[in-house]
């Protein structure tokens, strides 16, 4: 049986494999976004993202991928020649920099090797020496490396600097604890197409008061992510300043509602236990993952490809109908990535690493073919 587009299973972080449910809804007739009726719509759907986001503050919506959301967050604040700290670490991590450049801000750029986490002892140093800096980015879960990032001890450092502390939470929100008032989070900005189970198009930003003071003395010129311009629409229009995406609103609105039914606890539990069980399984094939094992993501795994193994893996996997990512960066050709976000369960997991162990073999790697599988097995009964 030949695979293609419609029956392969997506094992890749965005897009995420997508219910029915979604579907569907996205094929409403589209209604036009300055009555009354798609007002009370647009609002109840912030309402249901304010819910899942854990959070009081305001948040905007934008047409844009979650890059676009990261852009406002920076073209709102930042003021050309403001000094701010980029924790790296990663291929999306680095966008923050590339972000702050682009726009006149003074990059200054805290490496961290790939797979591992921010040096907090470091990050506190460079805050001591350089108190001219105003804005701390980090990336909470960075799914080039498969490595969730210590965001709740990277907010209290950034609150005892007096910091503006600038969060993508684009992998994690939706799929792993996130609780951005709790932690001294200024601004979240996540998108659709990760662990909020929607197509790719729509961007959110939680902008906190303290946020949207900054941004009232910012003098970047900005126009289609002009946050105070969507905030002011919202609150003498109810609906949004440009055309929407209404069809993805939609969507939203219905994955949304779905992931509310699930229960926040149940749906972080349930990432973190497929998380554990897809870590177990590739560790009992005999290969090594690329995070440090204090801070793996629960959204997705990263794994070292074995001697005499390369992204012919991929091409075997699409074969036989999985796709998983590939490598980043320098990382490209020797690492792949599996992501379970969103519709991941006990079926999807055994069958990425069932996948696994028969096309490492078929490439020549010495695997007991259901090692993997077995070890999910365990996992997944000892709850």
């Amino acid at each position: 049986m030949g695979y293609d587009e419609d029956t392969i299973l997506l094992m890749t972080p965005g897009p995420v494999p997508i219910h029915p449910r979604v579907y569907r809804a996205m094929s409403k007739t589209v209604y036009h976004h300055r009555t009354p009726q798609f007002k009370a719509f647009l609002a109840e759907t912030l309402l249901l993202l304010r819910k899942v986001m854990q959070t009081k503050n305001e948040i905007i919506l934008i047409t844009g991928s979650g890059t676009s959301a990261m852009e406002a967050a920076i073209a709102n604040c930042v003021s050309p020649g403001d000094e701010v700290l980029n924790i790296l670490g990663g291929k999306f991590a680095e966008r923050w920099a590339l972000i702050t450049k682009a726009f006149g801000g003074v990059s200054v750029e805290l490496p961290v090797e790939w797979g591992t986490s921010v040096d907090l002892d470091g990050l506190e140093r460079v805050l001591d020496e350089r108190p001219s800096i105003k804005y701390i980015t980090m990336l909470h879960n960075e799914t080039s490396t498969g490595v969730l990032h210590p965001a709740e001890d990277i907010g209290k450092i950034a609150k005892k600097h007096d910091k503006i502390l600038i969060v993508d939470g684009i992998t994690s929100v939706g799929g792993d604890y996130v609780y951005p008032d709790k932690w001294g989070f200024d601004l979240l900005v996540t998108g659709s197409q990760k662990c909020l189970g929607c197509p790719p198009g729509l961007s959110m930003v939680m902008v906190s008061d303290g946020a949207w003071e900054i941004m009232g003395k910012s003098t970047m010129p900005t126009f289609y992510v002009n946050l105070p311009a969507y905030r002011k629409r919202l609150a003498e229009r109810r609906d949004l300043p440009y055309t929407p995406a209404v069809s993805l609103v939609y969507a939203l609105h219905e994955s949304l509602l779905m992931i509310l039914e699930e229960g926040y606890e149940n749906r972080v539990k349930r990432h973190r236990l497929m998380g554990e069980a897809m870590r177990a399984g590739f560790e009992a094939m005999g290969l090594e993952l690329l995070a440090d094992k204090r801070y793996y993501s629960n959204t997705l795994t990263a794994v070292k490809y074995p001697r005499g193994v390369d992204d012919r893996f991929r091409q075997v996997m699409r074969e036989y109908g999985v796709l998983v990512a590939g490598g980043q960066s320098h990382l490209r050709g020797k690492i792949f990535r599996v992501a379970h976000m969103n519709l991941c369960g006990q079926r999807e997991v055994l069958t990425a690493l069932s996948v696994s162990e028969l096309a490492l073999k078929k490439l020549g790697y010495k695997v007991e073919l259901g090692v993997g599988v077995k070890a999910a097995q365990k996992v997944f009964l000892k709850e």
